[in-house]
């Protein structure tokens, strides 16, 4: 039984015997219901009241059941609640250390500070995809929900350095500032930048000016969500069937498809091999968008003789399966 449950019966318990009690004095002694409620309250709270000796049987024997039920049934109810504040209290303070030690196992992570709406966006997307991800948010009631729901989150401010350390930006591999104001994410970008030279920060900005102070801090990329909207909805009005496919890609579950990148490793059986002897579309239906050097050169489209090198990346659509298959045939 849970310990809403045992509340709940408790309260009813005391209920039925507030109901007795109180009914049962009024027939007794034609008292008035303040008169019986009071009764009711003296008699089980053990404060006492002055017994008249002349008292019928009836009412004695009455008095004697109402003390005992009552002061069981209360007794019982404030048990029930006492030890579910206690066992809320345990339990919370085990699910924290809990996520304490699974966030200080993990490495090569990523952190999520802000959990608004571009924060639980992107906590969604890491889950889908089973990227390992910890949040930090100074909201209690956002946290608690966020715990519910399986997520490693620091409560804390994100602004502050020991709430960085808790969620593992040491060891972490990418770092997102997504907090509402524009100073508030120069400074984290700045703060990250220092506590994890090796991090890789993406940064959120409202105002087209902030991406260069944003930069300037540290941030290897500036998301600015106002540019990307116009952007889009513009592209909706020039190039709408193209914006079409790109909305069915991102939110269409049933089309099952969807844009990947895969890193080559020096031991992958592509290194070596042309694009036309790999044959990504006619053998695994997958569709080479781009390729990504290891100098950071980028290639669009690339031509059929174009050979893979260890290090490269793959800019790839296709199905989830076909993509899974590719990936698991080549050593990806």
């Amino acid at each position: 039984m849970t310990a809403l449950a045992r509340i709940r019966q408790a309260l009813f318990a005391l209920a039925v015997v507030f109901l007795v009690a109180v009914t049962g004095h009024r027939l007794l002694t034609g008292s008035s219901w303040l008169s019986s409620i009071h009764y009711f309250v003296v008699t089980v709270s053990g404060v006492g009241y002055t017994e008249q000796s002349d008292s019928p049987p009836e009412l004695k024997l009455f008095s004697i059941f109402v003390i005992l039920i009552g002061m069981f049934v209360v007794g019982y109810t404030i048990t029930m609640l006492l030890q579910s504040m206690i066992e809320g209290q345990v339990y919370r303070a085990l699910g924290i250390r809990r996520m304490t030690q699974e966030i200080e196992q993990l490495s090569g992570h990523t952190v999520i500070c802000g959990l608004g709406r571009m924060g639980q966006t992107l906590a969604e997307e890491f889950s889908n995809r089973n990227v390992p991800f910890v949040v930090i948010d100074q909201d209690s009631d956002t946290a608690l929900t966020a715990r519910a729901d399986g997520m490693l989150i620091i409560t804390g401010d994100a602004l502050e350095e020991d709430s960085l350390i808790a969620a593992g930006i040491e060891r972490a591999k990418v770092f997102v500032a997504a907090l509402h104001s524009d100073a508030d994410n120069v400074f984290l970008t700045l703060t990250a930048r220092n506590l994890n030279p090796k991090l890789r920060i993406i940064s959120r900005g409202e105002l087209p000016a902030t991406e260069k102070k944003l930069r300037q801090a540290g941030a290897d990329e500036v998301v600015l969500p106002a540019v990307i909207g116009a952007r889009r909805m513009a592209a909706m009005v020039t190039r709408p069937h193209a914006a079409e496919l790109m909305d069915l890609m991102v939110s269409d579950k049933s089309l099952r498809a969807d844009l990947e990148e895969f890193h080559i490793p020096p031991e992958s059986l592509l290194v070596g091999q042309s694009i036309r002897e790999v044959a990504l579309q006619t053998r695994h239906h997958v569709l080479l968008l781009g390729l990504r050097r290891q100098d950071g050169d980028m290639l669009f489209a690339p031509a059929a003789d174009t050979k893979f090198t260890p290090g490269d990346t793959l800019i790839v659509m296709g199905k989830q399966g076909d993509l899974r298959l590719f990936r698991q045939a080549h050593g990806l």
